[in-house]
């Protein structure tokens, strides 16, 4: 399970999933095509043209977007056939740091006023499917940009951050209860099946199995009424671990593990039995 997306080489189809915008006033993205390496700001120039040639409108260029999480800019702002759109512009290669810049921002953009706006990516080649996937309203990539952010530093603000916004996504409000897990498991796979890639399920990253982490690890320190959060060491996935009478845990493996397997490597079950052995409850 890799930090970043980005390996993918195939095209993502344009318009397709529950948010796509109708083919008739559908701006025709994959009409332009980029040249590798060519100047940023003068192919930038070209698209917002040939989009104004198709009848869209440039509401601005080098638009910058704000939400509690920073800010960020997007290279065009265009309304079309009734929707606005943010388009993201990338002449250079996929290399890792490109990828991060475009989902920090994709995640300020859904976090903001403009959160329910369009957001395309083109660039020089084929944009990485799995790239794609966090520019689609898919409530799996949704939930993942709203991770985007958080510190494993600060586990129990981390935690914080994933049960408010799974909440908010999901329309229900988590408790930092054992007896909440099962809906926590249920949901994250029924967002996760809804939304196949490739044939596959969607790119999971790290911070969502570090959030996600977090959370459990926060339900069992308050369910044993004490414990901490430290470093883990040489073992232990992101370098923390929870300890709490006599035992240390490693929530944030559990976590990937269960994004991994799926019920296979139940978190609920894993914390109903940390508990259970923390207490001294069996008998």
């Amino acid at each position: 399970m890799e930090r970043r997306p980005g390996n993918s080489g195939e095209e993502s189809p344009v318009g397709e999933g529950e948010n796509a915008t109708p083919e008739s006033t559908m701006p025709e993205f994959g009409a332009f095509e980029i040249e590798a390496g060519a100047p940023r700001p003068a192919t930038i120039l070209k698209i917002a043209d040939g989009l104004e040639a198709r009848g869209g409108e440039i509401l601005e260029l080098f638009k910058e977007v704000s939400s509690p999480k920073g800010r960020a800019v997007f290279p065009i702002h265009l309304r079309q056939g009734g929707r606005e759109f943010f388009i993201e512009v990338e002449t250079g290669s996929w290399e890792p740091r490109a990828v991060e810049s475009i989902l920090s921002r994709a995640s300020i953009l859904r976090s903001s006023e403009k959160a329910d706006a369009e957001l395309r990516i083109l660039g020089a080649g084929a944009v990485p499917e799995d790239v794609a996937f966090f520019a689609s309203q898919a409530p799996a990539a949704l939930l993942q940009l709203d991770m985007i952010g958080g510190e494993l530093e600060r586990p129990e603000e981390f935690a914080e951050m994933f049960r408010s916004s799974a909440g908010r996504r999901w329309g229900t409000e988590l408790q930092y209860s054992v007896d909440y897990l099962p809906l926590v498991e249920e949901l994250l796979e029924a967002a996760f099946d809804a939304f196949e890639n490739g044939g596959g399920r969607p790119p999971v990253l790290d911070e969502l199995v570090e959030g996600l982490g977090c959370f459990l690890g926060e339900i069992i320190r308050r369910g044993a009424s004490g414990g901490e959060w430290s470093e883990s060491g040489e073992w232990g996935e992101g370098g923390i671990v929870f300890e709490a009478g006599g035992f240390a845990l490693d929530p944030i493996g559990k976590a990937r593990a269960f994004m991994s397997e799926g019920a296979g490597d139940s978190i609920s079950f894993y914390a109903g039995y940390a508990l259970e052995e923390i207490r001294g409850d069996r008998g």
